[in-house]
């Protein structure tokens, strides 16, 4: 059996990715939101969020998802999404999120090459 929700963290310089798998909602939410507040209370400004393996995402996790980026972006950071499925997709979008410093990309190599 599969975990409902895995997070990992790669810190590669300046930049962090954190993988995430399974469901963000208001159950997991919180292992997500401890991972942000470590990365930027080390004054890491871009993150790459890999979603490749996330199955779903309820408002928890899109609020936790907005706070990270609200604070980077008050240290003009940013975070690059990677793999996101289309229903995942249709929720940022609906929520406005993709509109903020929350930028999409197919593949984690374009995520880190925009941030270099």
């Amino acid at each position: 059996m599969t975990p409902k929700f895995l997070v990992e963290v790669k810190d590669s310089g300046t930049t962090v990715v954190v993988n995430v798998q399974g469901e963000v909602d208001v159950y997991t939410g919180h292992e997500l939101n401890n991972v942000f507040k470590d990365v930027i209370d080390r004054g890491k400004k871009e993150i790459v969020l890999n979603l490749e393996n996330t199955q779903y995402i309820d408002s928890t996790g899109l609020g936790i998802i907005a706070y990270a980026a609200r604070n980077l972006s008050q240290r003009e950071g940013k975070i690059n999404v990677v793999s996101v499925r289309p229903q995942v997709m249709k929720i940022f979008e609906m929520s406005g999120l993709s509109k903020k410093n929350i930028y999409f990309f197919d593949k984690e190599a374009e995520a880190l090459q925009d941030i270099s």
